[in-house]
Order: C-alpha cells, then structure tokens, then sequence
C-alpha cells in the first residue's frame, strides 16, 4: 500500500484525519500530535526536536509527499518536509494556486485541487 506524508499548515490537521478515516493511506503522524490542536500549551524545545525529527524521518520514508500551500497560506515547516521527500528520493505532489519553483524537479507532480492529487495517489495506490 502507498503511504502518504501529508506536508501543509498544522491547522488542517482535521482534513488529514478526515480523509484517512475516508481511506486515504496518510502516515503522517503529526496530524494527531496534541500540540498541534487550538488552545493547548506551547511545546518545549525537546518536543519540538522529538516531533521534527519524527516529521523528517516520516517525510522521507513515505511514498508520496502531498504538499498543499492553501490562497494566503506562507508556508514554513511543510517545506522542510517536502525536502526531507525529495532528498529521499520520494514524489511529491504539490497542491498550490503558487508558482513555486520546486514544481519543475523531476519527482513533482502539480495538482489544481487536493480532489485532483487524492485522486492521483487512489489510481496510484491501484495501479
């Protein structure tokens, strides 16, 4: 089975869930990492250090990164994933209204919708 790293803002850690409950292959496990919910304590350095290294290692060990920069988005973190991805030698595909220059490496793939690349990974995944 295909895994999927899901690289994007923290506060779309319900989407994530929601479309793993739904049956997409999302192993990404900061999207159930309590620190990242609304109104909870800020994480201290070593949790910080335990979840990056946790993030970098699940990035680069997934089959596909899904990248997704939502209209008014800046992104920081989800970049870094998306690194750890391609230095690993994984696909990415990047859901973005922006133009970013990593979308002519050779192991990215665009997409217009996220509809559009969970579509992609399903006919990959059967394929």
């Amino acid at each position: 089975m295909i895994r999927v790293y899901t690289a994007s803002k923290a506060h779309h850690y319900l989407w994530w869930r929601a479309l793993r409950a739904a049956g997409v292959p999302i192993a990404a496990s900061w999207i159930d990492w309590p620190l990242n919910a609304p109104d909870t304590e800020l994480p201290t350095a070593e949790q910080w250090r335990r979840h990056w290294q946790r993030c970098c290692l699940e990035a680069a060990a997934a089959d596909v990164c899904l990248f997704v920069d939502m209209p008014g988005e800046n992104q920081c973190g989800s970049l870094i994933e998306l690194g750890c991805a391609l230095a690993s030698g994984r696909q990415v595909f990047l859901v973005s209204d922006n133009w970013w220059s990593v979308q002519n490496h050779p192991r990215c793939r665009v997409f217009s919708t996220l509809e559009a690349a969970i579509e992609a990974i399903r006919g990959d995944a059967s394929g």
